[in-house]
């Protein structure tokens, strides 16, 4: 093989490290959505029906919808890297820019996998029906809020993978960036039962939170990515990240109380009554948890940036070391959050 041929196989090359920090990732947050599952009461049961769905296509639903998140943060990062950490002069993509690129495209990829499975699970767990013959309940099936919302999704996602495939410049690739919010926003509105009072305010602020914590999550590991292989870039790179970390954040805890109050009122009956479900209920336990972690992961990312300091090319660095940490973090995050969405 040539080595024009080579440095082309090596760049479409998928590295053994993103591999390994993906399946780590995926690890952590199942784990922490199993046990959070399990120890509210939450997880899906057998009802020992007949011709329903079994438990396996039960468990499917919220796991895919984990894993599903999991390539939005790194479609999310990637895209931010490129249109904001890494840009350039002139809007050309670098190197790292279109590094980051293919790999929004193929985080893209697997998310609308996900999505599209996870639309047929879903279909068959709320029509209790088998998954395999959900096919031939596809009128009832489209009915259903949350299914067309997955689809939705999925088609926007699939636009976004061939879309961005190619992009040479940091201008088309912020449409890429603007198909990814569009691709957020239809489950995030479906997230809670219309028939309830609190579903506007609570719906509303969900679609700001799931759009900050992409952004937050997805740039920090498209910092780790691509700013550490910037190496003379790197402090601008980190720069950057901080201010949309810091704008993300706020945005985040903000939009993510309302969110939570709007449904803690929906289950009380009134605001009023928000302590009676955050005490009683298995959505208040984990919400209280989800709250730890994230005033945790606040903690863990301000403790990075004030030790961004010395020479940060080297991996034994303790600002490293923290942000490592706050990924950790981040992972189990994710994990409540999806566990929360089960119990909502």
């Amino acid at each position: 093989m040539s080595a024009s041929r080579a440095q082309r196989a090596a760049r479409h090359r998928m590295p053994g490290r993103l591999v390994a920090g993906g399946l780590s990732a995926i690890a952590v947050a199942s784990l922490a959505l199993i046990v959070a599952l399990l120890a509210t009461g939450s997880a899906p049961q057998d009802t020992g029906g007949i011709g329903g769905p079994s438990p396996f296509v039960a468990w499917m639903v919220p796991f895919l919808r984990l894993v599903s998140i999991l390539a939005t943060v790194g479609c999310a990062g990637a895209l931010l890297a490129a249109v904001v950490l890494l840009r350039l002069e002139g809007g050309l993509l670098g190197t790292q820019g279109r590094r980051a690129i293919r790999d929004a495209s193929n985080s893209a990829i697997i998310w609308a996998v996900c999505t599209f499975l996870g639309a047929i699970m879903t279909a068959a767990v709320i029509l209790d029906t088998p998954a395999n013959l959900v096919r031939f309940r596809l009128d009832d099936a489209l009915g259903v809020p949350e299914v067309k919302a997955l689809l939705i999704t999925t088609i926007l996602v699939v636009a976004l993978a061939i879309g961005i495939r190619r992009v040479e410049t940091s201008q088309a690739a912020v449409l890429g960036v603007v198909v990814a919010i569009a691709a957020l926003i239809p489950t995030a509105v479906t997230a809670y039962p219309r028939n309830e009072s609190y579903v506007v305010l609570a719906g509303a602020a969900l679609v700001i939170h799931v759009i900050a914590a992409t952004t937050w999550i997805g740039g920090l590991a498209g910092l780790i990515r691509y700013g550490r292989a910037s190496r003379g870039g790197l402090p601008v790179v980190l720069e950057r990240y901080t201010q949309a970390a810091s704008i993300s954040s706020i945005a985040l805890i903000i939009s993510g109380l309302i969110s939570a109050a709007g449904r803690l009122a929906a289950l009380g009956g009134g605001w009023g009554n928000l302590l009676d479900p955050l005490t009683s209920q298995p959505y208040g336990a984990l919400l209280i948890v989800k709250i730890v972690a994230t005033i945790a992961l606040v903690l863990a990312a301000n403790a990075a940036r004030r030790r961004a300091t010395g020479n940060l090319l080297d991996r034994n660095t303790p600002f490293w070391q923290l942000v490592a940490t706050e990924l950790v973090i981040m992972a189990l995050t994710v994990g409540l959050s999806v566990a929360l969405s089960q119990t909502a």
